[in-house]
C-alpha cells in the first residue's frame, strides 16, 4: 500500500512547501518501479527518495518530471475496462451521420472525458460504420457500450447490446476476484495495477 507517500503528500505542508518528481522507471519481472525524488521546504529542506512497486501492470502512461498530485483510486474511469463486464453493441438505422458522431462523442466526454480515447473501444471508422447504416459500431465496457446503445435510441436506430463477458477484476471484496487500482501522477501519466507497494530508500 501507499499510505505513508500519500499521507505525505495530502499534507498541507506539501500543497504548500512540497514537490514530487518522477525521475525513474524500470521493470522487475511482473512489476514496473517507479522512482520519485521528494522535497519538502518547509522548516527545513528534507529531500527523501521513495519507490512504488506497481505490482500486476495492467496498462500505463509515462511522463517524467513534476508530479501534479499523488493520487490511488479504485473508482475511475481508468478502471472500466478491467472492472465491469465486456459487451458489444451492433444497430441497424439511419441518421444524419455527423450529428450522430458528434452526440455520441459528447455522450463519452460526459462519462469519462478524455481519460480513455473516443475511438479506444469504438470498431473502426465511427463516421463510417454509421453512414454505412448497419454493423457493430463498439465493444467495450458496459456503461460506456450502453450510453452509445442510448444515444442510438435517441435517433431511433435500431440496435442490440450483447450479453457481458465477465469481467477479469473487481473491486468488490465479496466477489472472490482480484482488485485493481490506478495511481495518477497527472493528467498524462498513470498506471493502473493490481496492487501497488512502496518504500522509502535508506540514506535518504
Amino acid at each position: 500500500m501507499l499510505d505513508k507517500l500519500l499521507s505525505l503528500t495530502r499534507s498541507h505542508d506539501f500543497e504548500e512547501y512540497g514537490t514530487l518528481k518522477l525521475v525513474g522507471v524500470r521493470t522487475e519481472a511482473d512489476s514496473l518501479t517507479l522512482t520519485f525524488d521528494f522535497h519538502i521546504r518547509a522548516d527545513k529542506d528534507d529531500y527523501q527518495t521513495w519507490e512504488v512497486d506497481c505490482v500486476g501492470l495492467l496498462e500505463h502512461r509515462v511522463v517524467l518530471g513534476e508530479c501534479d498530485y499523488l493520487d490511488l483510486s479504485h473508482d475511475h474511469p481508468l478502471l472500466w475496462p478491467y472492472i465491469y463486464p465486456e459487451a458489444s453493441v451492433s444497430f441497424y438505422g439511419e441518421a444524419e451521420p455527423l450529428t450522430v458522431l458528434e452526440a455520441l462523442y459528447q455522450r463519452h466526454l460526459e462519462l469519462v472525458g478524455d481519460w480513455i480515447p473516443f475511438n479506444r473501444f469504438m470498431n473502426g471508422n465511427s463516421l463510417e460504420i454509421i453512414r454505412g447504416r448497419y454493423g457493430m459500431l463498439a465493444k467495450g465496457p458496459t456503461p460506456l457500450v450502453e450510453a452509445y446503445a442510448e444515444v442510438l435510441e435517441r435517433f431511433k436506430i435500431s440496435n442490440r447490446v450483447t450479453e457481458p463477458k465477465p469481467a477479469y477484476y473487481t473491486n468488490d471484496e465479496f466477489s472472490g476476484l482480484a482488485e485493481v487500482g490506478v495511481l495518477i501522477l497527472n493528467r498524462l501519466c498513470y498506471f493502473v495495477s493490481i496492487s501497488f507497494n512502496e518504500r522509502r530508500l535508506d540514506g535518504t
